[in-house]
């Protein structure tokens, strides 16, 4: 998907071959040299190595690729003329590495997901779009507020779509990175979209990272969980809100969406509390109320929310804001898998509904690290018997558990939470 904001993207629009390309031809390997009889008195020497270039291994990565497909019984002539003309896309690996919502502080994250020209601009088209939201609702019992805010997070309520050729993105990611089974899977989704006619192949421009239209559906969201809201043959993310906040409405619902319930509360802790249940354990509402934690508007739960499950999370540390997480706040990140991405969409869509924001202030003089100072963090902790469960500069549920950890052998508040003053602390041990 799942798991954006206003992307700078370039236009590269690829039809698709009426007849078979020939597959693009291998770089061969060097043959190995004779051997040299042992009598010979000049020492045999393996053949240098030759280092092939990016487009050479990229041309050798789509013989591989086209060779798959066509043993997985997709149609030769469709898989050439998607795969052959594809190209290198560098950006999508430089934004690989800096998405916002695992690089910006959290609060700038959410500052920006709940600007008031998104939440004006959100309630004007909730207005104009009332009709298909009360049919929506009515269907799939998601609320428009949660399907306005994706709308306005994705694509600024569609006018921000992308313009990157998403065959391009993906065979990158394929090619080479960090995701590689990612673009594969994504692009034998975007086969199967492509044979049942559920896409044409001009329609595949979108996001840096393959996701395309209104909601930005990854091709295997697309393929499984895209409806033809109005049965008229088409599921038309691109320029149809009908379809798009129908598909997001139907793959939220089939993801396990509570209706009725919140997608987070924001909660005030006592004095001294002990940050280390900040670990994603679950708890009940009640048994939230017996340590302390209650709601920081004042009111007092209802008592039909007492046996409901929640976690505590404190994206800004102890000095923040804290929140209990509920079912609905799961489910967002099936969508896109970020804390910082999920309270977005809720900020925003409390927003929508005119509904108070957030009470408590963000740690504002905190300065956020780097994304290598994220790695170098890992490994320092790891170094100290702390382990991150592996370095790769984004801070999860592993590295967090490390930094509750090291902070509690430090005798510093265990909240899980790192700033440059409490990293350069970490990296002088």
């Amino acid at each position: 998907m799942k798991n954006i904001l206003l992307i700078s993207t370039a236009l590269f629009l690829a039809s698709c071959a009426n007849a078979p390309v020939a597959d693009a031809e291998p770089v061969p390997t060097p043959e190995m040299a004779a051997e040299t009889p042992a009598s010979d008195p000049v020492k045999r020497r393996d053949p240098p190595a030759i280092e092939l270039t990016q487009d050479q291994r990229y041309a050798n990565w789509k013989t591989v690729f086209i060779e798959r497909a066509i043993a997985k019984n997709y149609d030769p002539a469709l898989v050439r003329s998607i795969i052959l003309p594809a190209k290198i896309n560098p950006l999508a690996l430089e934004r690989d590495a800096n998405q916002p919502e695992f690089t910006k502080p959290v609060w700038s994250y959410v500052d920006n997901a709940a600007s008031e020209a998104r939440i004006s601009s959100g309630q004007d088209k909730m207005t104009e779009a009332d009709p298909v939201l009360d049919m929506i609702e009515s269907r799939y019992r998601v609320p428009r507020e949660v399907l306005t805010a994706i709308w306005g997070l994705e694509s600024s309520y569609g006018r921000i779509l992308g313009r990157h050729d998403i065959i391009d993105s993906l065979s990158t990611f394929a090619f080479e990175g960090r995701r590689q089974k990612f673009g594969e899977t994504q692009l034998f989704a975007v086969l199967d979209l492509l044979a049942s006619g559920d896409v044409q192949r001009e329609q595949l421009v979108g996001a840096w990272a393959g996701a395309m239209g209104m909601t930005q559906f990854i091709p295997t969201t697309f393929r499984d969980y895209a409806v033809d809201f109005y049965s008229d043959g088409n599921k038309d993310l691109w320029t149809d809100p009908g379809d798009a906040l129908g598909s997001a409405a139907n793959y939220l619902s089939r993801m396990g969406w509570r209706t009725g319930e919140p997608v987070m509360t924001e909660v005030k802790l006592p004095a001294n509390f002990d940050y280390s249940v900040t670990d994603g354990s679950k708890k009940t509402i009640n048994e939230w109320t017996a340590i302390g934690v209650e709601p920081v508007s004042g009111q007092r739960w209802n008592a039909s929310a007492g046996f409901l499950d929640a976690k505590l999370i404190a994206p800004g540390g102890a000095r923040g804001p804290k929140f209990l997480t509920f079912k609905n706040f799961d489910v967002l990140r099936r969508y896109n898998n970020s804390t910082s991405y999920v309270m977005g969409i809720s900020i925003l869509a409390d927003a929508l509904e005119r509904k108070p924001g957030i009470q408590q202030d963000w740690p504002r003089d905190d300065v956020a690290i780097s994304f290598e100072d994220k790695k170098a963090m890992q490994q320092k902790l790891t170094d100290l018997g702390f382990s991150t469960g592996g370095v790769d500069g984004r801070i999860g549920p592993n590295s967090r558990r490390a930094i509750r950890a090291w902070q509690a052998a430090n005798g510093l508040v265990a909240d899980g939470y790192i700033e440059q003053r409490l990293f350069q602390r970490l990296m002088a041990q």
